[in-house]
């Protein structure tokens, strides 16, 4: 039985890196601006739109109950989408708005170092960590899929698209989910997705 549940882990393992390996090379159409043009710009702020796709996100919902005093939240969001509750999806936003500006300021300023100023709208079309209860039953990937448009602050007019490709990461599932939750903690699988895809996309950027 033993050997039979290790056999099992090493298949989804392995499936796992074939997804993502496939998921990685969906192909995204060049940049439509040239490398020089790109540099010429100054990333000076940063919106993300979406939140409303995410159904559930369990670190970032243990540290809203945390500081919660809605009790009514507090005894349906275990067990409901997030998406039923405004104030969950607000702190979502605000939580989303940091990991993004941080994320793409520190990896685009080496690449935009002109002085035309634009701002980054990061708009999620899929954002899901599945809940213990999920991964048990369900589901075992984490998923994001979002675009990226550079937009002028000036004129508000659209300079450059990114539709970004569909990206998931095999979480622990069955009934080793609640054991493998307990010891990741904090450790959010959405942190290592979101930094592989603002990498991606500087790369797409920066090459031709």
């Amino acid at each position: 039985m033993i050997r039979q549940a290790i056999f099992s882990t090493r298949i989804r393992a392995l499936f796992c890196c074939v997804t993502l390996m496939l998921a990685g090379c969906a192909t995204v159409p060049p940049p439509s601006m040239s490398v020089d043009e790109i540099a010429s710009l100054k990333l000076v702020g940063v919106e993300v739109h979406g939140v409303e796709v995410i159904r559930s996100w369990p670190v970032q919902e243990k540290r809203f109950l945390a500081a919660n005093t809605d009790p009514e939240i507090a005894r349906r969001l275990p067990y409901e989408s997030a998406q039923n509750f405004p104030p969950v999806q607000a702190y979502f936003q605000a939580a989303l708005q940091r990991i993004f500006t941080d994320q793409l300021q520190s990896l685009l300023a080496p690449v935009m170092r002109g002085v035309r100023p634009v701002k980054a709208i990061v708009t999620l079309k899929q954002f899901d960590v599945p809940s213990v209860v999920r991964r048990v039953l369900v589901d075992q990937y984490a998923k994001l899929q979002l675009t990226i448009d550079l937009v002028d602050t000036k004129t508000n007019a659209l300079i450059l698209s990114y539709p970004g490709p569909y990206h998931q990461q095999w979480l622990l599932g069955g009934l080793s989910a609640p054991i493998a939750d307990a010891i990741a903690g904090d450790n959010d699988p959405e942190n290592a997705l979101i930094a592989n895809y603002v990498l991606d996309y500087r790369t797409w950027l920066v090459t031709r």
